[in-house]
């Protein structure tokens, strides 16, 4: 495990620590402002499929304006337009890391690099209330890469149960799963002749598909009036191509784990 310069990684989100286990007051019946920011570690792959991980700066927060909010969580900003409460829509702006030679994967790094791509799309949410304080949100995201750099498209589905445990331990449960274009396929999983001959990887048409299932699971525990602390651990899985392709396969991993660590404010 390495750490990563924080010059390259201080501006981006790396990890999403969910915003319902940071602020239990994240929500509010008038315009007044509200929110919470976070700020912390967390150790990542290095790149989708990779084997070896890094450790990052980790920040995350939410500004609510009654019930629209802006939010950044992990590598994503959104902006919740719609007043209505337990409903969520709007536009969403996403960060793939791409890849370059600072990789511990030799054959991997000498496939080329791949320039970071910037995508942005919409999202959409409903959140229903349970028994007791329980709540159960459903979403689904898509982006589109506008930086030429894979061209394609991740659309996401998740299903988030939070559960609060007295006044100050909060616990949520997230399941999720994404499907990935051609494009990006292509462009992470795919090794072309050109890419074999210089990495001594076998050549590898990568398709799109479903390309992971995961789940994540954060506490956070508030100490004082307005701040505490946080923990999250996550897992995906890749799935098809995107698990096959030798990438993948040779010095990586399908299983893909990544963990946090913050302190949080709230406002």
């Amino acid at each position: 495990m390495k750490t990563a310069s924080f010059s390259r990684f201080a501006p981006i989100l790396v990890l999403a620590l969910p915003s319902a286990a940071f602020a239990q007051d994240e929500t509010s019946d008038s315009n007044d402002v509200s929110g919470y920011a976070t700020i912390g570690i967390a150790a990542v792959p290095e790149y989708e499929g990779a084997d070896d991980y890094q450790i990052l700066p980790l920040v995350d927060g939410r500004v609510n304006f009654g019930e629209r909010y802006v939010a950044i969580q992990g590598t994503t900003i959104r902006a919740n337009v719609i007043a209505a409460e337990g409903i969520e829509f709007g536009p969403v702006a996403s960060f793939t890391f791409g890849r370059d030679g600072d990789i511990a994967n030799a054959a991997v790094a000498d496939l080329g690099r791949i320039k970071d791509a910037y995508e942005v799309g919409a999202f959409a949410a409903k959140t229903f209330g349970l028994a007791g304080n329980d709540s159960l949100r459903l979403a689904v995201q898509g982006v589109h890469d506008v930086s030429d750099v894979h061209g394609g498209f991740v659309v996401t589905a998740s299903a988030t149960y939070a559960a609060p445990v007295g006044e100050r331990l909060n616990l949520l449960f997230d399941l999720g799963a994404s499907y990935a274009s051609d494009d990006y396929a292509e462009t992470y999983f795919a090794v072309t002749p050109a890419g074999a001959a210089a990495s001594g990887l076998p050549q590898f048409a990568a398709k799109g598909g479903l390309k992971d299932v995961g789940a994540q699971v954060t506490a956070s525990y508030r100490i004082g009036d307005n701040w505490g602390i946080a923990a999250t651990a996550g897992y995906r899985r890749l799935l098809g191509d995107f698990a096959d392709s030798p990438v993948v396969t040779s010095g990586g991993s399908a299983d893909q784990l990544s963990g946090g660590v913050g302190v949080f404010f709230t406002f």
